[in-house]
C-alpha cells in the first residue's frame, strides 16, 4: 500500500499554449517546460507525437505521426525547456495554414522522463495540446533573467505562459 502512495512525481509545468512561431528560416511548433520544485533533474528526454483524424472513403480514424525535436534530450532541467519541433518539408504540420490549423482534429501528446536525484528514481509527465490549445503566428517571451547583483539567474513561473504576437512569413 506504502508503495502506491509513495511513488515519485515530476514537478513539471508546461505552458497552457503551444505556440507555432518564426523559426530559423521558417517556422517551428514549440512549448515550455519547466521543474517547479528545487529538484534536480538529469538526463530529460521528450517524445511528440501528432494525432491526426483523417477521412477515408467516408470513415473517420486517427493516425499517428511522429515529431521530430531539435532537440529531444538535455543532460540537466533547472529552468526553463523550449521544446521545439521546426516545420519542414518533413513534418506533418509543413502546410497548414492558420485557418486549416484550427478546422483541423489534432492532438500533440508530449511524454517527458527524466532522472530525479531527490527520489533516486526516473519521473514521467505527459500533456498534450488540442488544435485550439495552439496558436499561430506568438513566440514565448523570456522566462528568466540575472539578478540585481548578475549572481543569479531568476526564474519566473509568472512568465511561463507569456507570449507576444508575431507575423510569419
Amino acid at each position: 500500500m506504502y508503495g502506491r502512495f509513495s511513488q515519485p512525481k515530476a514537478y513539471l509545468k508546461f505552458t497552457n499554449h503551444a505556440v507555432i512561431a518564426p523559426y530559423k528560416e521558417g517556422k517551428a511548433l514549440m512549448f515550455r517546460v519547466a521543474p517547479y520544485k528545487n529538484t534536480i533533474l538529469s538526463d530529460a528526454k521528450a517524445q511528440l507525437t501528432l494525432a491526426l483524424m483523417i477521412e477515408e472513403n467516408g470513415r473517420h480514424f486517427n493516425k499517428f505521426f511522429p515529431l521530430q525535436l531539435e532537440l529531444n534530450q538535455i543532460l540537466t532541467l533547472t529552468l526553463s525547456w523550449t521544446l521545439v519541433h521546426p516545420i519542414t518539408e518533413n513534418s506533418p504540420l509543413y502546410n497548414l495554414t492558420k485557418e486549416e490549423l484550427q478546422k483541423t482534429k489534432l492532438e500533440i501528446m508530449v511524454f517527458l522522463s527524466a532522472f530525479d536525484e531527490h527520489f533516486s528514481n526516473t519521473v514521467l509527465s505527459r500533456t498534450s495540446y488540442t488544435n485550439q490549445e495552439i496558436i499561430h503566428g506568438a513566440q514565448f517571451i523570456p522566462m528568466f533573467y540575472k539578478s540585481e547583483t548578475n549572481e543569479h539567474t531568476i526564474l519566473d513561473f509568472e512568465r511561463l505562459n507569456t507570449y507576444e504576437e508575431v507575423i510569419l512569413t
